[in-house]
């Protein structure tokens, strides 16, 4: 039986794209960005309407020298960020800091910032002082720790999430405690994405209920919202939950009410972008009814197969894939009539290169209740030999193998089922 994994490895990558990693290409990239310059109010009298045009017209011209000056000496510091000329690279930083460390215009804030992100990275990777590194970022943390303004508390957050991954689990949690106290309550859906990220990343340093706990947290916060990458993250939520509970706790029901409760909350949204939500759903829950409700199951795959292939647009996705040849199995233990599941295998998946295999195996399985199938048997191994069941469960076949009363025939479907077992590869339980 194909299914599909939500791993939480392919989760920790989801959290790790959604941190901001000031990496040095990043911050070279947010660099060139045009610099905004500082306007200054006119003053309404009309006595001082010369001296204030006056200062009008030279001020934003000494901002932007300024702004260019730094900008220059940034470009030529971020060009010296190198294993041979961070010595160099660290002087134009602190020359930077010290022209502009009593300015509190948002384009110098930033430039500082950029200054000590990149000192950071010049101690943690290249000197290898490490204590260093934490006092960089932790001139960022402290000078943004109380702003309520969005693009400072970027900065505030990048410092952190850098400075938390110096430091063992438990100082690491602490960091992600402060930066979720700050951020809950927010509307920003940057900020609330950033708020889910952390929250990721402190569940993977803890363990069972703690991790579920979490999910749970997130849910309640965004299960109002309509923004939609605030909902992206009520998802990513949910699947991490729904997974933690069915594999690590063995809850099936429990597992399915999560999805249930995915399908209900992203109907809705289908043609918002959250179409791929509810088919991940719903192959999940089918997936977890077979076995005690393998005719639910059956319908919940027609329904999936109905709704991808009413969208393909040529293209074969893995839920459409899985749920015709999960129903091929599916009919072979009910012993339904799988002859419109052949028919969609042979249109749309004759051509994947681990389908034919698949296929083969459930034609000699059903074809041994009735007759000796040594000879397709001895094709199958010859052409697939080297041929591996990835991502295939075997539970259902084994059971449905020894629910057969026939002596004769059970052994004979056994034989080829171990055969076929043979060539799995194990599922991989995260704990």
């Amino acid at each position: 039986m194909l299914k599909i994994f939500l791993s939480i490895t392919v989760i920790a990558v989801l959290v790790l794209m959604g941190i901001n990693s000031c990496s040095l290409d990043e911050s070279r990239k947010n660099s060139n960005k045009q610099e905004t310059t500082i306007t200054v109010k006119s003053v309404e009298k009309k006595s001082k309407e010369i001296n204030s045009t006056k200062e009008i017209n030279e001020k934003p011209k000494q901002t932007n020298n300024t702004h260019n000056e730094i900008k220059s000496l940034l470009e030529k510091a971020h060009n010296l960020t190198t294993p041979k000329n961070y010595e160099d690279a660290l002087s134009l930083y602190d020359e930077i800091i010290k022209k502009i460390a009593d300015r509190e215009d948002r384009t110098s804030l930033n430039a500082l910032s950029k200054a000590y992100l990149f000192k950071a990275y010049i101690f943690k990777n290249y000197i290898k002082d490490i204590s260093k590194a934490i006092d960089a970022y932790d001139f960022i943390i402290n000078k943004f720790r109380n702003s309520d303004n969005e693009e400072f508390l970027k900065l505030y957050y990048n410092a952190q999430i850098l400075k938390a991954s110096l430091l063992d689990s438990d100082e690491s949690i602490e960091i992600y405690d402060e930066i979720i106290d700050k951020f809950k309550n927010f509307e920003s859906p940057e900020l609330l994405k950033k708020y889910a990220s952390v929250q990721f990343a402190k569940s993977h340093l803890l363990k069972g209920e703690e991790r579920i706990e979490i999910y749970d947290e997130i849910i309640h916060r965004f299960k109002d919202s309509t923004d939609r990458e605030v909902l992206k993250e009520l998802s990513t939520a949910q699947f991490a939950k729904a997974y933690l509970v069915n594999d690590c706790f063995q809850n099936r029901q429990e597992a399915i009410d999560v999805y249930d409760e995915i399908i209900e909350r992203f109907k809705p949204y289908e043609n918002s972008g959250f179409r791929q939500e509810v088919t991940d759903a719903l192959f999940a829950k089918s997936f977890l009814l077979m076995g005690n409700y393998n005719q639910e199951s059956m319908e919940i795959f027609d329904e999936i197969i109905d709704r991808c292939e009413s969208c393909q647009d040529g293209a074969i996705t893995e839920n459409f894939e899985y749920s015709v040849i999960n129903n091929i199995e599916l009919a072979l233990i009910t012993n339904c009539d799988d002859t419109r599941y052949r028919d969609l295998a042979k249109e749309h998946l004759s051509k994947l290169k681990d389908t034919a295999p698949e296929l083969e195996m459930l034609t000699i399985l059903k074809n041994a209740q009735d007759l000796n199938q040594d000879e397709a048997m001895q094709k199958w191994r010859k052409e697939y030999k080297d041929f591996q069941f990835e991502n295939w469960s075997f539970d259902e076949l084994k059971k449905w193998n020894n629910r057969m009363e026939d002596k004769e025939q059970k052994n004979r479907v056994k034989k080829y089922l171990d055969e076929f077992i043979k060539h799995s590869t194990p599922f991989i339980t995260i704990e």
